[in-house]
């Protein structure tokens, strides 16, 4: 059986590679990578949208604009797209103004330190297909709502639909 590589090897690998370099502009927010099965293999996903930032002024994202999926077994992009083109479905497609969590930087590093740890030990049962201690699901989905901005929650689901279906279970 093949290894899949580990979360957090993916997320740097997807935060250096050369389409984040060349084709993805540098205001953009990108989403954290999450696990999908879409494209018939085990893949991350993820999507790049507009982003305005402003001193002392809360993030302003615009809907994404572009997305990309990254194998889990070999570090190679499966798929990459502008939205307008391909879009990965049906998203809102108006802007959102993310509101601050109140988190220190401390907690917030810690939060996401803990999300690439638990998608780490989620990702293999679920590329399975296997349903996996539900503690981790639970764990999980939990952390998800810490970490991803909420008001862009359903640009994640439209983009990972199976993977919220399989914590959901």
């Amino acid at each position: 059986m093949t290894e899949f590589i580990a979360y957090e090897q993916i997320r740097k690998k997807i935060a250096t590679h050369p389409l984040r370099q060349s084709e993805i502009p540098a205001e953009h927010y990108v989403s954290a990578p999450l696990p999908t099965l879409r494209w018939t293999t085990p893949a991350y996903a993820v999507f790049a949208a507009p982003a305005a930032r402003a001193p002392g002024r809360p993030l302003r994202l615009s809907p994404p604009d572009r997305w990309w999926a990254m194998s889990a077994r070999r570090r190679q992009v499966l798929v990459y797209a502008h939205q307008s083109v391909t879009p990965y479905g049906q998203i809102p497609t108006e802007a959102v103004t993310v509101t601050p969590t109140g988190r220190t930087f401390a907690q917030a590093k810690e939060d996401l330190r803990l999300f690439d740890e638990l998608i780490g030990e989620a990702a293999p049962h679920f590329f399975r297909g296997e349903t996996g201690p539900e503690p981790i699901r639970a764990d999980v989905g939990e952390i998800l709502h810490a970490v991803l901005p909420r008001e862009g929650l359903p640009w994640f689901r439209a983009l990972t639909p199976d993977f919220f279906d399989w914590l959901e279970r």
